[in-house]
């Protein structure tokens, strides 16, 4: 095999999320090892060259359900896009974890305890901001938790609204007069 149609194969697998663990394409695809080692010296050299990040192939120890579930709290409460696609090429571990504990991407952000209905990539229209301060204002008379982490939960589209209208949390909190 030459070198472009090893790199081909190793991404058609990547693409069809086929593993790219050495020990399973060795199974899978003896051809398709023996030549990359040949051809680049070793495994994963082979899949640096196809442009894959070797630290994001198998399986990572760390990545129990319960790490896996704070790891998307962690994404979504900072801001990241939830996407699938997005998440399988930024950390592909953390993917294959979520589909492995939860079968797809959303049934593993539901179990986090990210509402799915809130989870846009651009701000809401409505909200302006007076309509994010009285939102404010409605959620602490109420009695509910003024967090950032809990309101990013429960509605990130609202939350991601007011850090970019406020600059952070903090000043919207102190804006609204609700400390």
């Amino acid at each position: 095999m030459i070198r472009e149609t090893i790199i081909r194969n190793i991404v058609k697998r990547d693409v069809a999320r086929e593993s790219l663990l050495e020990d399973d394409v060795r199974r899978d695809d003896e051809l398709l090892h023996a030549a990359a080692c040949d051809e680049f010296g070793a495994w994963t050299t082979a899949l640096t060259y196809a442009g894959v990040n070797v630290h994001h192939v198998g399986p990572r120890r760390d990545l129990t359900q319960a790490r896996v579930e704070q790891q998307l709290r962690r994404l979504c409460t900072t801001g990241y896009d939830l996407g699938a696609v997005v998440n399988r090429s930024r950390d592909r571990a953390l993917y294959e974890a979520a589909l492995r504990y939860h079968g797809t991407w959303r049934k593993a952000l539901t179990a986090a305890g990210i509402n799915l209905t809130n989870v846009s990539r651009r701000r809401p229209p409505h909200m302006d901001r007076n309509t994010i301060l009285h939102w404010i204002r409605e959620r602490h008379a109420t009695g509910q938790s003024m967090t950032f982490s809990s309101v990013c939960l429960e509605n990130r589209d609202v939350a991601l609204a007011i850090k970019r209208t406020f600059g952070s949390w903090k000043a919207a909190i102190v804006a609204a007069n609700v400390e």
